[in-house]
């Protein structure tokens, strides 16, 4: 599992502005910028706002500004993802005409969907929090790309936008598992290498369920309205989920960044 690379990293975080930005999603993103700083890689910022129903540009102005208060700083970015409809469009025309996708039926307005079949074989790889991972495609449904409405599927927009914005690896929540097989075959069939994965831990509340609301505040906008200081929140998010060793439980950002490898980061919920 060791994730050793000849190059510099280019990391993402790619929140969907259809909430605040959360404990977990946080997390997420300083573990994102922790990888990237120690290995003198990367950071990217994307929006992925291609819900169209659910997507808020305010809430797209409070996740950026939750980020600069936390001190994350990206080298490239925002970049949105309702600016790149056309580029995903014109790769799910590649895979049409390639025989690798299909359209579905018309719906009552006469639209179709672009859809890519799946082979039953077995999609295996290794992350590096959770070592080898196995999923039969037979376990698997088709791949939605585009839906009725010309919006890209959540999966084909992350893959064409991972490809083409340089993404060595791709670090996020456990959630995103069952996603990450889909990812691969849709790689595959792009003719693209894909990058590596990691995945982080569930975040727990006291009672041992998901975080979530009722556990009180969650939101980075709370912690901040209730006069949390960013970097006692840095040093409180990088230690759920992972640990540099020994006892310390307090370290400023320039330690956090020498000592952060993903290789100490836990299998087992934080709480």
């Amino acid at each position: 599992m060791a994730d050793n690379i000849p190059k510099p990293p280019r990391v993402r975080f790619a929140p969907s502005p259809t909430g605040s930005l959360h404990v977990g999603g946080a997390r997420t993103a300083l573990f994102c910028w922790l990888y990237a700083r120690n290995r003198g890689g990367k950071f990217i910022l994307r929006i992925e706002d291609t819900d169209r129903k659910r997507s808020q540009e305010e809430l797209s102005s409070e996740i950026i500004n939750e980020m600069r208060w936390l001190g994350l700083d990206w080298d490239e970015g925002p970049l949105f993802q309702s600016d790149r409809f056309e580029i995903y469009r014109q790769r799910a025309l590649q895979l049409l005409d390639d025989g690798r996708a299909y359209r579905s039926e018309p719906d009552e307005d006469g639209a179709t969907a672009v859809i890519m079949p799946v082979d039953h074989g077995d999609i295996t790889f290794t992350d590096l929090v959770y070592g080898p991972i196995t999923v039969s495609g037979s376990e698997l449904k088709d791949i939605v790309l585009l839906k009725s409405d010309g919006s890209p599927a959540y999966n084909f927009a992350c893959v064409v936008d991972d490809h083409e914005m340089g993404m060595t690896h791709v670090i996020r929540g456990e959630d995103h598992i069952p996603n990450t097989p889909k990812q691969i075959l849709l790689y595959r069939a792009l003719g693209w290498k894909p990058p590596k994965f990691a995945h982080l831990p569930l975040i727990l509340g006291e009672d041992k369920t998901p975080l979530s609301k009722r556990h009180g505040a969650t939101s980075l906008r709370a912690f901040r309205q209730d006069g949390f200081l960013p970097q006692a929140l840095r040093n409180y998010l990088a230690l759920l989920g992972w640990s540099p060793g020994g006892d310390r439980e307090i370290m400023d950002t320039a330690e956090l960044i020498k000592r952060f490898s993903l290789k100490k980061v836990s299998r087992k919920a934080a709480v």
